[in-house]
């Protein structure tokens, strides 16, 4: 059950939208969901880690964390050529080292067992074949390493949605227009939760693995690698 539909993946003009318009918005939901799913409890251990952001965009997460805790050794990927430069320009700007590369998530050019973290949080529903993908970042992570991979999912709710754009802090004013346009364009277009739990299940991962994210319209794939 590995078929679904998916979003297609960015031109340059959609990317360099996203990392102006909507990247910063991004991270209010990216410390949500490090809250919520106690991956920031992870991250602020005062103890060396290698971390791997898949679909990192303009970097800005991956800046973002490295300035919280500067003892992680952030590497961040991404397809997408300008959005690595992009990256790149804004990590010497604001001096934070953090290692770039253009890299398709579904062939990580790394070593199995390289990071302690992987995450990946809204680029899944991009790749053509999640269980390669999801695989790839499996085979990359040390035993006992974290895995955290987020996205949105054609299950979603109404509530979510909305809750979605109120975590994301976008303007009160246009809620009811954008929410509808992102639930025809990017939840209704996405995979639905099916696919998912089967690739956990082809990957034998811990039972419990996927679920719904909290308060968000997304599947969410939380575990520690046996």
């Amino acid at each position: 059950m590995l078929s679904g539909r998916m979003v297609e993946a960015y031109s340059d003009f959609e990317a360099w939208l996203h990392d102006f318009f909507v990247a910063e918005r991004a991270l209010n939901l990216h410390r949500y969901i490090f809250q919520e799913t106690k991956l920031s409890d992870v991250f602020a251990e005062k103890k060396e880690r290698r971390v791997l952001d898949v679909g990192c965009g303009g970097g800005q997460a991956a800046i973002w964390l490295k300035g919280l805790y500067p003892h992680l050794e952030m590497t961040g990927i991404d397809l997408s050529e300008p959005q690595i430069e992009r990256a790149r320009v804004r990590a010497r700007q604001k001096g934070c080292a953090v290692q770039f590369e253009v890299a398709n998530a579904q062939a990580l050019p790394f070593p199995d067992g390289h990071f302690d973290i992987v995450y990946s949080l809204g680029s899944v529903k991009h790749w053509p074949n999640p269980l390669q993908g999801v695989s790839e970042c499996w085979r990359v992570l040390k035993p006992g390493g974290e895995l955290l991979l987020m996205d949105s999912t054609s299950d979603a709710t109404h509530e979510q949605i909305v809750s979605f754009y109120r975590i994301a802090g976008f303007p009160k004013l246009l809620e009811r227009p954008v929410v509808a346009a992102i639930t025809r364009i990017i939840f209704r277009a996405s995979r639905p939760m099916a696919v998912y739990r089967d690739v956990a299940d082809q990957l034998k991962m811990p039972p419990g693995t996927v679920g719904f994210a909290p308060e968000l319209p997304s599947f969410l794939f939380r575990t520690r690698k046996p």
